[in-house]
Order: structure tokens, then sequence, then C-alpha cells
């Protein structure tokens, strides 16, 4: 991230969302912005990735916006005496700009992870003191080859060592772990936690013969999480406790979840499980292996697996066996 992106990703959210900023809604004049513009800047006067945020002319500003129109087609009004403007539903709609400002607010919290302990806590990951992530995601966009070694826990390999090179091709947080997404021709696409089970990291400076191109989004289209399968993907039928529905509906279990029907009782003080007026109905279509299970296991008696028969058995038959410890 550079000084200047920072300075324009909060022109942007100051225009967009001035409440945030303790400024009224609708028009932000340019004194309003520049004034916010110092005060963001005070606030880091030490650290020099907000350098540039007091570069604030009227100028400036102006070849900013110009610049934000153009690269994420906002339409950004302005009227004389009043100031700037941008119309609260085009945002909400805006997939571009959500993932900026998403994408920048994790930058900015791990950026500010000491001066902001006091009020904000994260997961901590323990990623392996061999893996440089900068140099990685440098490998990844040059498509540079990278040699690595990998002792395998029993649910990744049966504790096999690979030591082997490979092409990375992205990295993936999912459950307070990090993973690297890489290509081998003998294994094919895998994908590597990078905590202590990789024991050796080099990037290369060696290209693959053979480029290969990679979609995350398409790659883990039916996974729940980090594991691919050779399973069959399959409509999950899934009933849910209605105070649990309202989170699944703000937080999807999957992308490709739908609402099926509406508890009809969507809100009861007294949670009687036995109640069926009180269970919603949703589907995902996902492989059923072992992260699913987790998955399902992790929302205890809020959820229930309805169908396929096949899919109810297996977490049945594990339902059975934890109660059985407890015997």
């Amino acid at each position: 991230m550079t000084p200047e992106f920072l300075r324009r990703y909060y022109v942007m959210r100051i225009i967009t969302t001035p409440k945030v900023y303790g400024l009224p809604e609708g028009y932000v004049s340019l004194e309003q912005l520049q004034d916010t513009l110092e005060n963001i800047r005070g606030r880091n006067r030490e650290d020099v990735l907000y350098d540039k945020v007091e570069l604030h002319s009227r100028k400036t500003i102006n070849r900013d916006l110009k610049k934000i129109e153009s690269y994420y087609k906002i339409i950004i009004k302005h009227k004389r005496n009043y100031g700037f403007y941008v119309e609260d539903t085009f945002t909400k709609d805006h997939k571009q700009l959500k993932e900026i400002y998403e994408k920048t607010e994790l930058y900015l919290l791990n950026h500010h992870a000491h001066a902001w302990k006091d009020f904000v806590s994260s997961a901590r990951t323990s990623l392996s003191e061999y893996v440089d992530i900068v140099a990685l995601i440098n490998a990844i966009e040059l498509q540079l080859l990278v040699d690595l070694e990998y002792k395998g826990w029993y649910d990744d390999n049966k504790f096999k060592t690979f030591k082997g090179t490979v092409l990375p091709l992205h990295i993936k947080e999912i459950n307070n772990a990090w993973y690297l997404i890489a290509h081998n021709t003998d294994i094919g696409i895998y994908a590597f936690c990078m905590d202590r089970r990789i024991r050796e990291f080099t990037v290369t400076s060696k290209t693959p013969n053979i480029p290969i191109e990679f979609d995350e989004r398409d790659y883990f289209k039916h996974s729940i999480g980090i594991l691919k399968t050779n399973m069959k993907p399959e409509w999950i039928h899934l009933k849910v406790a209605n105070h649990h529905l309202k989170y699944l509906e703000a937080n999807k279990m999957h992308p490709s979840q739908e609402l099926i029907a509406y508890p009809k009782k969507p809100e009861t003080k007294v949670l009687d499980y036995y109640d069926p007026d009180m269970w919603g109905e949703i589907k995902i279509c996902v492989e059923p292996n072992y992260e699913f299970l987790m998955e399902i296991l992790k929302y205890n008696i809020w959820i229930k697996v309805i169908s396929p028969k096949p899919v109810k058995n297996f977490i049945q038959s594990h339902v059975k066996r934890i109660a059985a410890y407890y015997e």
C-alpha cells in the first residue's frame, strides 16, 4: 500500500461514509474533508504510511477524485457551496468498493496491531518462521517457483514429508490458519498450511514452463473450508433454529446458501427446540466431507441435516459416537 493510495482511500471513505468521521450525512465540504484528513494525519504523525494524507490542497483533492471516479466507476457529485456527495444506495451496491474497504481495513488492522491493541483483539496464527509472506506474494504475482519442504500431519497426508518445487497460486486464510495453495507436477494442486509444518521455504528465480491459471473462487466453489476431495457436491437441506437463522443470513455458511423457508415463529423468547414452528430451512451445495461435518457440529443443537439421507446418516453416526464418550 502506498501513501497516495491511503490518502485516496480516506478521501473516498470520508465522502461516502461521512458519519463514520463525525460529519453529518449528505454533502462533505472541501474544508470538512481537509480537516478530517488533518485529524487522521495528526493521530498518525509518526507513521510514514500517512505522510501524504496531509497533502490535501484543492488541486490534489480534485486530482484524487478524478482518479477515484475513473478507477472505481463512481459518480461523485459536487454542489457549489455544499461540497461532495455520493448516493448512499450506490455505495451499498458497489461490490468493488466494498472489497476495497474490507481489504484496506484488514491491512490497517494488521499495520496498527500494536497501536490498536487496546481497542482490537484479533485471532493469532502461528506462521512458520521460514515463510516470508511479502516474498511469497511477490512470487505469486511474478509466477516464481518455490522450493519447499513440508512435514504433514495425520489429516494432511498421514505424516508424509513433501520436498520439492511448487508454483504458488494463492494464499487463503481459514479457521485462524493460513494456507498456501500451490501446484506441483507430481501431486497437483495442494493446500500447504503455513505453520511449523513448513520446514524449508525458498523463493527461486525460476518460472514454470507452462503457466497455470488459478481461480480461487472456482476451485473452492463447493468447499466449506480448505479441503478438496473427490466427493460429489450435493444440495444439503438444513433446518435452522430461528435465533441462529438470523446469524446465518448475515454470515452465510457457504456462498451457495439459499433460504428455503422462514420459521413460522421468527422470534421466540423461549427456545423450545421441539417446537416445529421455530425452525427455518436453508440449503447449501457442498462436498459433504470432513470439514462439512466439523461445520455442522460447531452449531450443535441449532442446526439439523434433513436431507439427503446418506449425509444425514453420516452426521448421525458421528453424533452417536460422540455421545457414547459421555455415557
